[in-house]
């Protein structure tokens, strides 16, 4: 039991530095509860705000009618298909492989869908690369031999 006696035997130094530091302790403890709540209402106004522009940006992309229900495409046999393939290759005149033909006809497909045909595919040209690769840029640090 804490006696008048036991009180004044204390020393009152050591008891006011013991009180002193705890009072800065809660107070940083405070301080720091208040920074966290700032940045987290901060932080819950910008997410906010970024969920509303995604939102608006979403809106704004969304088709104004309902879309058509989507029309099972019919198959193609093998055999349309490389015929369709071997016509465009003959239409194309250069060095483009049915192979290469075959895969833009079914990229356009699944893109564009049975809508869409392909007239014509034409390589591009490669003067410029060619030219590129012929080109010989001389440096004074790294001379090019021929």
């Amino acid at each position: 039991m804490l006696t008048i006696q036991t009180l004044a035997a204390l020393d009152m130094d050591a008891v006011t530095y013991q009180v002193t530091g705890m009072c800065v302790v809660f107070c940083c403890l405070v301080l720091l509860s208040l920074i966290l709540t700032v940045s987290g209402n901060v932080a819950q106004r910008l997410d906010a705000s970024r969920k509303a522009k995604a939102a608006a940006a979403q809106a704004a992309m969304a088709p104004v009618a309902a879309p058509a229900p989507a029309v099972a495409a019919p198959e193609l046999p093998p055999a349309e298909v490389a015929a369709l393939a071997a016509g465009i290759y003959d239409a194309a005149r250069s060095s483009i492989t049915p192979e290469v033909v075959a895969a833009i006809a079914a990229a356009v497909k699944v893109t564009v869908g049975n809508e869409a045909r392909i007239l014509d595919i034409q390589p591009v040209d490669t003067a410029y690369g060619q030219s590129g690769r012929t080109t010989t840029i001389v440096n004074k640090n790294f001379p090019v031999r021929g």
